[in-house]
């Protein structure tokens, strides 16, 4: 296996962003935004609170660019950190603070969301490059939105595009309630074509399912293992595919994946690869979401960059996900 290596931050560095939306999680969260630019600045760094994602994308390239910006703060769920990470240099840092509806990447880092464990983790923490997953659309292949947990196709991603439509405010677990029971009555689980790439330059025989989820963390909502061998450090996404489609399919594929014994059926399977293409089988329109949030139609074009999510996170949690520390004192 690669070396993996977390690094310290520069010294130097002593330049914050606190970014948060407005819209995250099921209530405001700018008190809890306001209290962490706080926290940071009696530790002694320069801080900018926003909420305007031209001000943040401005001022990361700036600051990044003179070496002075040790990290940007995403305060929210996972849609707001990948918004982050969409909106700053790739070289820039990252700390994911759980404060949204879904939290799952702040969880898996184990980042506690308190003002004083923030500061704790920009003042000692490490940075470590986890897998980005990159999509390219079918009919824009030069704009490009970067994924840091997983994409999905079919029902799920259907949902998502259903709330996103009908979204004003802030979302809560009930909110799906309603685009769920939508999209129960009529979706019609359009069939799907699945080309993942062996490392030659053309892609595999085609994959047909309904349903298809790609990973490169294993992180699903409610803290299903729908890929349970996805890691972030391995340059591959895990690719999970249901043949069938219709609503009883999918009640039993549910009951399959909370008991994970999915991959024992004859019509699911998992595929590893470095990049893939989804396309629809014939039907326009097909709903694909990006780390819970409604992103566009198929057809897209999807690869996983090594080690391009860099993020601070604390020593211990480096070494957890096996990185070792460079230069440690």
């Amino acid at each position: 296996m690669e070396h993996l290596a977390a690094l310290w931050p520069d010294p130097k560095a002593l330049s914050v962003i606190v970014s948060y939306s407005p819209h995250a999680g099921p209530r405001p969260i700018e008190r809890r935004a306001i209290e962490i630019a706080g926290e940071l600045e009696r530790g002694g760094y320069e801080v900018r609170l926003t909420q305007d994602l031209g001000d943040l994308e401005a001022l990361a390239a700036h600051w990044g660019e003179s070496g002075k910006l040790r990290a940007v703060v995403a305060c929210g769920g996972d849609g707001t950190a990948a918004v982050v990470r969409n909106h700053t240099p790739l070289e820039v840092p990252i700390v994911v603070v759980p404060l949204g509806t879904e939290n799952l990447l702040g969880r898996y880092l184990r980042q506690p969301a308190s003002a004083a464990a923030v500061r704790n983790t920009v003042d000692q923490g490490v940075v470590i490059g986890l897998d980005l997953g990159v999509v390219r659309r079918g009919d824009r292949a030069n704009v490009s939105q970067y994924f840091l947990m997983m994409i999905s196709a079919g029902f799920d991603a259907d949902v998502v595009r259903r709330l996103h439509q009908r979204r004003s405010g802030h979302i809560t677990r009930l909110s799906y309630i309603q685009p769920t029971l939508e999209a129960i009555r009529s979706y019609e689980y359009p069939e799907l074509q699945l080309y993942c790439r062996d490392g030659s330059a053309q892609p595999t025989e085609a994959i047909r399912c309904r349903w298809a989820f790609g990973f490169n963390l294993p992180l699903y909502a409610r803290g299903w293992k729908v890929a349970p061998d996805a890691t972030g450090t391995d340059g591959l996404v895990d690719i999970c595919t249901f043949e069938r489609g219709s609503l009883v399919d999918g009640m039993r594929y549910l009951w399959h994946v909370m008991r994970e014994t999915h991959q024992n059926l004859a019509d699911a399977r998992i595929t590893r690869g470095r990049a893939f293409r989804i396309e629809s089988a014939g039907r326009d329109n097909v709903a694909y979401q990006l780390d819970g949030d409604y992103a566009g139609t198929l057809p897209v074009d999807v690869e996983l960059l090594p080690g391009q999510l860099r993020v601070l996170v604390m020593p211990d949690m480096a070494r957890r996900l096996g990185f070792a520390i460079e230069q440690e004192t």
